[in-house]
């Protein structure tokens, strides 16, 4: 199953501010082997950036590679890039940390399923079984090691307050 390790607390601030405009495919490269017709072990890969970043626009290129392959041999791929367009409110500036754990994860949750659709029309019109992209796994990033330390106090020992003399 695809998955990606994501820190939702830092995509979040990013995801409360930002609106969907677009996802457009801006460019595709697509073969297959019409010779070989045996059942399809498809591998996939999703990465998704920042491409563009702006005052009020943030764009998210994601670059899909898909590849098939039987017993035999490699008999089809694809190359699909997909720009995706957020309006992004207010003026305060976003940590470039925050805005790389949106792309990663609202690039994919938002291409996911364009990609979903694209490689079930691709693959039956190249004449193979029609392939359905599974869903995708996100997986919250281990918490630092300062951090893990806080949340495992108990509250009463962080509301403490020290002893008077």
């Amino acid at each position: 199953m695809p998955k990606a390790t994501v820190d939702f607390t830092a995509a979040g601030r990013v995801a409360k501010r930002a609106e969907l405009k677009s996802v457009r495919v801006i460019e595709v490269s697509a073969k297959c082997d019409p010779q070989i017709a045996a059942p399809l072990e498809p591998t996939v890969n999703l990465e998704c950036s920042v491409a563009l970043q702006e005052a009020n626009t943030l764009q998210i290129a994601c670059n899909c590679h898909f590849a098939a392959h039987t017993t035999q041999a490699q008999v089809a791929q694809a190359e699909i890039k997909y720009l995706i367009i957020y309006e992004i409110q207010g003026t305060e500036p976003l940590a470039p940390g925050d805005v790389a754990e949106f792309a990663t994860s609202n690039g994919t949750l938002n291409a996911w399923p364009f990609l979903r659709e694209f490689l079930y029309g691709l693959t039956s019109k190249m004449g193979y079984p029609a392939y359905v992209l599974p869903t995708f796994h996100f997986v919250p990033k281990p918490l630092e090691k300062k951090e893990s330390m806080e949340k495992s106090k108990p509250q009463a020992e962080l509301t403490k307050s020290e002893p008077k003399a």
